[in-house]
């Protein structure tokens, strides 16, 4: 090699690799269009490539992306993630247990006006400046999630909204009990049957890290909703009918989990004379519920204690709805996270609107009575969809129950519960009863010839 790169008039004062590049055909630019069109690849897909792939460079590195191999024009230096950091709006690493740091990253969009979608990383970038999520193993990423599928997953890691902005990074340290397997593409567990390692084995530890700012940046990407208070307060005490738990901690000296040892939604906080030697500045927790936060240092074992209701999310933006992959279902329920979306736009909804409507078209108002049969019909089928959550959680006390609860709490599942509001009419009646005590008109039996009168 060392003749050959003599011979074609190349420096030999220091130590460099050549790679060639083999097409399908002659005429293919392989820098450009690796794959020969299947698939398409974009314009700037190496630098992308090592974008993801690289958090950081080893000291002493440079790398130079020549001309026509980035976006933008000329040869650029090469940035790493933690290197392009000044063009982020908001940056904080936090430390969490074990040695893992997460890195949370909000990366607001580019342009109000531009309307083109991009972050405001995009300002200098060579590469791809989609929000991502990975693990993070000795300054390589591995389990990447860009696009669509990091939208989809974000719930799960406490981002129901704004995930496009969001970028959410899970370095292990050094001596984490894991390895990379053969070919550096994924990272493998080195106990047991040596698992691939994903970035959701970690969802919860992201989910108790995050910043109070950052909860804050993802409320305000939340849409504007009507309070679900009471609807949440009926799951509630369904749920505790129910008796269904979910593994949470118990305070152990021998635990096998972290946990806090501070307030938790469990305790209330209370003065306590004797505890500070009758000053009244010692501090009691008096339990008020089964259910505590783990994180800190103290140990707990893991143990079954009452479930909580799910969160109620409302969709009623088109975006909003596909970037839950939730067109033409009802809702979908994130285990892990407690996040029930429900999709405002589904038929089912706007079905019983129509039956409500045509049973009190008498109303003095008719405005004021549309607006209300739309609201009692919205929050009837959040009622079915919450239900139905409720007892597909509490098929776990079932032993004989074959299926898992996430088979249950599909959104097929869910979809199929809205679907048959037929139950929730005479409650939703007697809900537009109080705002219009008129006679309704009876003659009309049902949904269907609703619909086909219309």
């Amino acid at each position: 090699m060392t003749d050959l790169a003599a011979r074609d008039g190349r420096r030999l004062d220091e130590e460099w690799t050549e790679v060639v590049l083999l097409g399908n055909s002659h005429g293919q630019d392989m820098v450009n269009d690796p794959y020969n069109g299947d698939p398409d690849q974009e314009r700037q897909w190496l630098a992308t490539y090592l974008y993801h792939r690289f958090f950081r460079l080893p000291d002493g590195v440079k790398l130079t992306l020549l001309k026509g191999t980035n976006t933008l024009d000329g040869n650029r230096q090469f940035e790493p993630i933690p290197a392009r950091l000044r063009y982020f709006q908001k940056c904080e690493t936090v430390e969490a247990q074990d040695g893992i740091r997460i890195h949370f990253l909000y990366d607001p969009p580019y342009s109000k006006e531009s309307g083109s979608g991009h972050n405001q990383s995009k300002k200098g970038a060579i590469a791809s400046a989609v929000s991502t999520a990975a693990v993070i193993y000795k300054d390589e990423m591995y389990d990447l999630q860009k696009g669509r599928q990091w939208t989809f997953e974000a719930p799960t890691f406490g981002i129901p909204f704004g995930a496009k902005h969001i970028s959410v990074h899970i370095e292990l340290p050094a001596d984490y009990p894991v390895m990379p397997e053969a070919y550096r593409r994924d990272l493998q567990y080195l106990a047991g049957e040596q698992p691939q390692v994903e970035a959701s084995d970690f969802a919860d530890i992201v989910r108790e890290h995050r910043p109070q700012w950052l909860i804050e940046v993802i409320r305000s990407f939340a849409p504007q909703s009507s309070s679900d208070d009471e609807i949440r307060d009926e799951l509630q005490k369904l749920l505790n009918e129910q008796r269904v738990r979910r593994s949470s901690p118990k305070v152990s000296p021998e635990g096998q989990s972290p946990v806090a040892t501070g307030n938790g939604p469990a305790s209330d906080v209370g003065r306590s004379h004797t505890a500070s030697g009758g000053n009244g500045e010692g501090v009691r927790h008096k339990p008020t519920d089964l259910a505590i936060l783990p994180t800190g240092a103290k140990r707990a074992d893991l143990c079954k204690n009452m479930d909580r209701a799910p969160e109620i999310m409302r969709l009623r933006e088109e975006a909003e709805i596909e970037e839950k992959q939730l067109k033409g279902r009802a809702a979908r329920y994130y285990l892990d996270s407690n996040f029930l979306f429900v999709n405002m736009r589904y038929p089912a909804i706007a079905e019983m609107a129509v039956q409500l409507e045509a049973e009190y078209a008498s109303a003095s108002d008719p405005e004021l009575m549309r607006s209300r049969a739309l609201e009692i019909a919205e929050a009837a089928i959040i009622r079915r969809v919450g239900r139905t959550v409720v007892f597909a959680l509490a098929k776990q006390l079932n032993k004989e129950w074959t299926h898992k609860v996430e088979t249950a709490s599909s959104p097929e599942s869910l979809s199929m519960g809205a679907d048959d509001f037929t139950y929730a009419m005479p409650n939703a009646r007697r809900a537009m009863g109080k705002t219009f005590p008129a006679k309704r008109n009876t003659e009309i039996p049902s949904s269907m010839s609703v619909l086909e009168g219309a």
